[in-house]
């Protein structure tokens, strides 16, 4: 009975339908599956059937060379109410097939592959239809769908060529991906009022559609939705759409024009990727985003207004259209909000102006002609692939204003032969050097904490690179083919650790640096007692100090004063601390001063104990409480002051003694504290969406990827290689899969 290709083709269905229908379809799928496995298949005329725990009957084969096919209501008294998975998977003898009312469920794959069908009718009582339930039929021409269905699922019409018209019901709210995706002969279509979304790919080839009616239910429109609509000219998007996917209408290349409503913020990658008929547009005020490529290819585009509220703007966003060489003409560095977002027509020396904060990606991708480049401290930001592909870049300054240099920065400069990495430079990317054939030596800066993958492989000259003990992770082949490579660092640093791991040769600076830290703990109690016949005064201050060090010093001084006002009282209180400690030989010296002065009718008592307290009232109660923390970070030390003072006051008549009282004790305590290794990064295949996990999500990234609706960052490209076999293709979908249903128990697995 086909169980093993169910299965599979089960299985696989629930992987790529899993952006509309999520984890639960994937164990309805299942669980269908165990049912036909566990159940014995019983036959009538043409058909294969199972019963379900509850009595029902489901259709799950039909002899291949089967031509015209009823599926009867009921089967030895027991109701027909659902078509199973696969069940007339690849009959390419079928041509029609009637389909009881009885039945409230039609399967993923039923119908896939039926190239001879021509005529079906789908009863009122169905309420769904599976993925791919239709996928292939080849000579289906027209189609009804009955009120009573609320969604049509992935690819259910995928590939049906001569579809001409389809009817969807407004009882539809959802429609999957890819559902009408190279529907070539599909001229018009009207998406029904109230589904909110249009999901990728979803009209993706139907080379002959010439129009497309958007209700305003509709806020998004999803990746790939009109790509290769080659006949589209026109199109209008609803007012509540925030949003334009990526790749939209990449390579709808009638398109002459189209509005886009103010309410969209962002525009996509590739969103208008090859729109060739396409020669103006206007960027409405709020968007703040234009993906990479999104204007890409779009030959007749001479006219283009981007507002200032864009702040972000891709790599390749117009590259190839006239409105960029009209620009590059005015000047090499084409600028815009503050992006220089192009440099490829640059040649010799090239000096970036200090009014530009961000070089964005791919600014200077394949520029060949650039020999040198100087960036300014204004700039901050540089995007992928900055100088990717500048075969003779010679030379180079990196501010210090740069935090990081990204993936693929300077990739395949093969005629860079040195680089200074500034101190402020936290982490090197992917890919960052790959293929930087000149250079032999580079020292890595103490404020590096992390090297990307493959970061400098294929640097087939390196033979040396210092790698300081601030740096806790080295990716996966980041010195690949550098076959004459040392490593110069500290022992027992994570860069020694990583040099023995990869047979990397390693010779020791000296020892890792180890860090002290002296914690000082100063507590100080000082009670003032003054006595006037029945009235009495006390004072008390609490100060407590902490101060943690490395081998600096420091000093820090806390002044709290506090003022309280009560009827005719007055009482301020004024604490004042001075703390200087010194580490190697840690010295510590604490200073408090206070002075307390109490004023009563014509009486007048001084007190002096270390701190400041000035009291003048009649009867009266007043109590103060001051707290102060004090933080201070120098270099590698951190001093922590925390102050508290209170003071209570009681006075009931005016008679005056006075007795003073004081006490102090001091606490020091001293702790050591000494750096740890991280543990060296792995590869972790399947886990695409890099969160640290292998699920679902990762399946369905995967999925677009293999598609070709989502771009992956390098580091989730070395996750995808599911198979062991160095590509990313289907295979490691399905083998993904297989893991993930617990076929095969680890990956990468080759079949």
């Amino acid at each position: 009975m086909r169980l093993w290709k169910k299965v599979l083709a089960a299985a696989t269905a629930g992987v790529l339908c899993l952006g509309s229908a999520g984890v639960t379809g994937l164990q309805n799928t299942l669980e269908s599956v165990g049912t036909v496995l566990s159940a014995s298949a019983d036959t009538y005329g043409d058909l294969s059937y199972d019963v379900t725990d509850t009595g029902n009957i489901v259709i799950t084969d039909c002899r291949s060379d089967a031509e015209i096919v009823e599926i009867p209501a009921e089967i030895d008294g027991k109701c027909v109410t659902s078509i199973g998975d696969t069940a007339f998977r690849d009959c390419t003898s079928l041509t029609e097939i009637t389909i009881p009312d009885s039945v409230t469920h039609i399967g993923w794959f039923v119908f896939c592959g039926c190239t001879s069908l021509t005529k079906i009718t789908i009863p009122d009582s169905v309420t769904s239809i599976g993925n791919n339930a239709f996928r292939g039929c080849t000579s289906l021409t027209s189609i009804t769908i009955p009120d009573s269905v609320k969604s049509i699922e992935m690819e259910t019409f995928f590939g049906c060529t001569s579809l001409t018209e389809i009817t969807i019901p407004d009882s539809v709210k959802s429609i999957g991906p890819k559902a009408f995706s190279g529907c070539t002969s599909l001229a018009e279509i009207t998406i029904p009022d109230g589904m909110t979304e249009i999901v990728g790919s979803i009209f993706s080839d139907c080379t002959s559609l010439t129009s497309i009616t958007i209700p305003d239910s509709v806020t998004r429109v999803g990746y790939c939705a009109f790509r290769g609509c080659t006949n589209l000219a026109e199109i209008t998007i609803p007012d509540n759409v925030t949003e334009i996917g990526e790749g939209v209408f990449s390579g709808c290349t009638s398109l002459t024009e189209i509005t886009i409503p103010d309410s969209v913020t962002s525009i996509g990658q590739n969103a208008f990727g090859g729109c060739t008929s396409l020669t103006s547009i206007t960027i409405p005020d709020n968007v703040t985003e234009i993906g990479y490529g999104a204007f890409d290819g779009c030959t007749g585009l001479t006219s283009i207004t981007i507002p200032d509220s864009v702040t972000s703007i891709g790599g390749h966003a117009f590259s190839e259209t006239p409105w960029l060489a009209e620009k590059q003409e005015e000047n090499p560095l084409v600028v815009v909000n503050g992006i220089l977002i192009d440099g490829t027509t640059c040649t010799d020396n090239v000096v970036i102006p200090d009014s530009v904060p961000s070089i964005g990606e791919y600014a200077f991708d394949g520029c060949t002609s650039l020999i040198s480049i100087t960036i300014p401290d204004s700039v901050t930001e540089m995007g992928y692939d900055v100088f990717r592909g500048c075969t003779n870049l010679t030379e180079i300054t990196i501010p210090n204003s740069m935090t990081s240099i990204e993936s693929g920065t300077f990739s395949g400069c093969t005629s860079l032969t040195a680089i200074r990495i500034p101190d402020s430079v936290t982490s090197i990317g992917v890919y960052a050097f790959h293929g930087c054939t000149s250079l032999t030596e580079i020292t890595i800066p103490d404020s590096v904490m992390e090297i990307g993958n493959v970061a400098f492989s294929g640097c087939t000259s390196l033979t040396a690179i210092t790698i300081p003990d601030s740096v806790t992770s080295i990716g996966e082949n980041a010195f690949g083919l550098c076959t004459n490579l040392t490593i110069y660092g500290y022992t027992g640093s994570y860069a020694e650790t990583y040099a023995k791991e990869n047979d990397i040769p390693f010779v020791s600076l000296g020892n890792i640096t180890t860090t002290e830290t002296t914690t000082t703990t100063i507590e100080t109690t000082v009670t003032t007692t003054t006595e006037t016949g029945t009235t009495k005064t006390t004072s008390t201050t609490k100060a407590t100090t902490t101060t943690e060090t490395d081998t600096t010093e420091a000093t820090s001084t806390t002044k709290a004063t506090t003022t309280t006002e009560t009827g005719t009282t007055k009482t301020t209180s004024t604490t004042k601390a001075t703390t200087t400690t010194e580490t190697d030989t840690t010295k510590t010296t604490s200073t408090t001063k206070a002075t307390t002065t109490t004023k009563t009718a014509t009486t007048k008592t001084t007190a002096v104990t270390k701190a400041t307290t000035t009291t003048e009232t009649n009867t009266t109660k007043t109590t103060a409480a001051t707290k102060a923390t004090t933080t201070t970070e120098t270099n590698t030390t951190k001093t922590t002051v925390t102050t508290k003072a209170t003071t209570t006051t009681e006075i009931d008549t005016t008679k005056t003694t006075a007795a003073t009282k004081t006490t102090t004790t001091t606490t020091t305590e001293a702790t050591t504290t000494t750096k740890k290794d991280s543990e060296t990064p792995t590869v972790i295949y399947g886990d695409i969406t890099l969160d640290g996990r292998v699920d679902i999500t990762d399946a369905v990234l995967l999925n677009k990827f293999c598609s070709g609706a989502v771009i992956l960052n390098d580091a989730a490209k070395l996750n995808s290689d599911c198979d062991g076999d160095g590509d990313i293709t289907g295979n490691d979908a399905v083998a993904l899969l297989q893991f993930l249903v617990q076929i095969v128990q680890k990956l990468p697995y080759t079949a």
